[in-house]
């Protein structure tokens, strides 16, 4: 009787340490995205000081902003975040829309000569086409490309009109970069 007893718990116990199911699992698993302890530990003791944090409380995914972009109110048309995943061990770069007063073209749309129909657009919000589209922009500005966002009315706007958001755009790709150890 004794021997069923312990059985019993010891089985109980058992069934009960099987992983639980984690709420906001959107764990991508493609290699771009990965993260490694040491490259985590080098962006938060290093780099992470020159951004602001934000946690979301469900997915616990924090959101990492660089100081440069300025306030809610002050930031440029589109910029980028840093999220990173840390209970899946993966970061995202997002492109994230600014209070702008220009109102523009859905989908957003960019150029580096607006007398031709060489588009980049910003199709959805999955983690793959927004890398995509961040490298792009990030390998023309080191290249000294201008870029331009088309706006409603068809026109273009400079998407940086000033040093400091283009160079901390290129920060921001370059933290991102080592996060995730493709530099």
């Amino acid at each position: 009787m004794k021997n069923m007893l312990m059985g019993l718990v010891l089985g109980s116990l058992l069934l009960s340490c099987g992983p639980a199911p984690q709420e906001g699992d959107n764990a991508t698993g493609e290699s771009r995205f990965h993260t490694t302890p040491p490259s985590l530990l080098y962006f938060k003791n290093m780099r992470s000081t020159t951004y602001t944090m934000e946690e979301q409380p469900k997915s616990r995914i924090e959101l990492y902003r660089h100081k440069k972009f300025g306030s809610a109110g002050d930031r440029p048309a589109v910029y980028p975040i840093i999220a990173n995943n840390w209970l899946q061990d993966e970061a995202y770069l997002f492109l994230e829309r600014g209070n702008t007063s220009m109102p523009l073209q859905e989908p957003l749309t960019f150029t580096v000569d607006t007398t031709r129909s060489n588009f980049l657009r910003l199709q959805g919000t999955q983690p793959g086409q927004q890398y995509d589209l961040a490298l792009n922009l990030y390998n023309g500005l080191q290249s000294g490309k201008r870029w331009y966002i088309k706006q409603r009315n068809g026109q273009f706007a400079p998407l940086y009109h000033e040093g400091n958001e283009r160079t901390a755009f290129l920060v921001t790709l370059r933290d991102y970069l080592k996060l995730t150890e493709a530099d």
